[in-house]
């Protein structure tokens, strides 16, 4: 046996040492954790299973990790089936019926948003109409201007995430109708 033989029959046999050293069942466990939880910390997973920090970090640079991350997504996914044509069917139709309410919903906050903004508005140009300045002002806190225009702010915020979600259903389901014509 030549010197690559050797270097290789030690490097097998150095690597079954480390991996033996491992505890699957904690290894799967704390994968299974962040799985669940993806923004627990290395320490909180850590503190759940009984191990320390350390441990957590060393788990996650070994491919120890990355192999059984991957069974256990595979694992889940087999579990959920997923992969039946009925399941992603029904899944395609609450995405678009969330959708439906989601634009009905976006439609009421523009509504909203621009009465308020309308309101707003109109109390704002009596003001400006004003000789005295404070008198505006007191004017203008009265009629609640401000309110309105912090209800507007806050309407075309709701309205953009609204607009975020409505494209990430629109991804999903462009995605399962993919899936869809793949199938047929």
């Amino acid at each position: 046996m030549g010197l690559l033989g050797v270097l290789v029959l030690n490097y097998t046999f150095a690597s079954n040492c480390v991996i033996k050293n491992f505890r699957l069942d904690l290894i799967r466990e704390a994968i299974k954790i962040l799985l669940d939880n993806p923004d627990l910390s290395n320490r909180e997973i850590a503190r759940q299973i009984g191990v320390s920090e350390t441990t957590i970090r060393y788990w996650k640079n070994n491919p120890i990790w990355t192999e059984e991350r991957q069974k256990l997504i595979n694992e889940r996914a087999e579990l959920m089936e997923l992969n039946k044509a009925e399941q992603r069917r029904k899944y395609k139709e609450n995405l678009e019926k969330q959708r439906q309410h989601l634009e009905i919903l976006m439609e009421q906050i523009y509504a909203n948003s621009m009465r308020a903004i309308n309101i707003s508005n109109k109390v704002y140009a009596n003001c400006l109409l004003m000789d005295d300045a404070l008198e505006a002002c007191a004017m203008a806190i009265k009629a609640g201007a401000h309110i309105q225009a912090k209800v507007a702010i806050q309407g075309g915020l709701a309205y953009i995430a609204i607009l975020n979600h409505l494209h990430q259903f629109n991804i999903l389901i462009d995605y399962f109708e993919g899936l869809e014509e793949e199938e047929d």
